[in-house]
């Protein structure tokens, strides 16, 4: 037992530093190689789809697999794609040029939040355990955000970047509820490579038609492929095959884990500054965190 539970923490611990690094290279991208978005968001969604595309066609159980989905599976995805990978992404790095790394990391921080309201308007249902959780991350978001400091309330703090990650993580929730029967059905590898795959080729329609900025060195290209390869396809490799070692419960803490992962990356690798309130912030997200999966436990 406690060689599954070392197993699974550090295949968590992996996914989270690729996660959270995810906002330090888009922060890089956007603010110092001038990388606009959209075009971050393709190649990240197009070359981690591509490889995982190519994996799955590895074996003859794999092509199987990719070729299974039906014409409802591919409806489905035909609109996740666009919500949870395009226009998600699009918001987060739009977010990564405005703000700093600890405020963009509350895309990921905000995940479970924004999951469990949309599945709270889905079912109609809410206990008071659940909104004393919702509270507590709230809490710590305006903290993180800096709306709530020393100083007091200042809501002029709130910046359109801040918007454009609030957006990013609603658009998570939208795509991790509605699309939990379809990964449940076809595999998360399944999912995650079609979704991948049809949100950069929705990107590419448009892509003509904005001023976007394409990397223009090698430096710029290697953060492009760390972004696909480190932050995206290892974080959700190592997510998916945590849930061999440990309970959901645990795994679903881990998000708001996040924010602490980027803000120390962000400190040790590109000198941004973090002041003790946004830590504070942060340890209501987690106490945040831990309501919700009390309650879970008890259920």
């Amino acid at each position: 037992m406690l060689r599954r539970y070392v197993i699974g923490f550090i295949l968590l611990l992996l996914a989270e530093i690729g996660f959270g690094l995810t906002f330090v290279v888009g922060s890089v991208l956007t603010k110092e190689c001038g990388v606009t978005a959209e075009v971050i968001s393709f190649c990240r969604f197009a070359i981690a789809g591509a490889v995982m595309l190519v994996f799955g066609c590895a074996t003859a159980s794999g092509r199987a697999a990719l070729m299974a989905p039906t014409r409802r599976d591919w409806l489905t995805m035909l609109w996740l794609a666009p919500v949870g990978t395009s226009v998600m992404a699009w918001c987060v790095f739009l977010g990564c040029a405005r703000v700093s790394v600890a405020n963009a990391s509350m895309a990921d921080a905000l995940t479970p939040l924004m999951i469990f309201a949309v599945a709270a308007v889905v079912t109609r249902r809410i206990s008071v355990g659940e909104l004393v959780g919702l509270l507590f991350g709230l809490l710590g978001a305006l903290l993180v955000v800096q709306i709530i400091s020393v100083r007091g309330f200042a809501l002029e703090a709130y910046s359109l970047g801040d918007f454009f990650i609030l957006l990013a993580a609603a658009t998570w929730g939208v795509y991790t509820v509605c699309g939990r029967d379809s990964v449940q059905k076809l595999g998360s590898s399944v999912f995650t490579t079609w979704t991948m795959l049809l949100g950069a080729g929705m990107i590419a329609v448009v892509l003509p038609f904005m001023p976007s900025v394409w990397p223009q060195d090698l430096r710029a290209w290697l953060l492009m492929v760390t972004l696909a390869l480190v932050s995206t396809l290892m974080p959700f490799w190592t997510w998916n095959a945590s849930q061999k070692y440990l309970p959901i419960s645990i795994i679903s803490v881990s998000a708001y884990f996040a924010p602490v992962v980027a803000m120390g990356l962000g400190t040790i690798l590109i000198g941004e500054e973090v002041s003790s309130l946004q830590w504070l912030g942060t340890l209501f997200i987690i106490a945040s965190a831990t309501v919700e999966t009390g309650r879970q436990r008890k259920g």
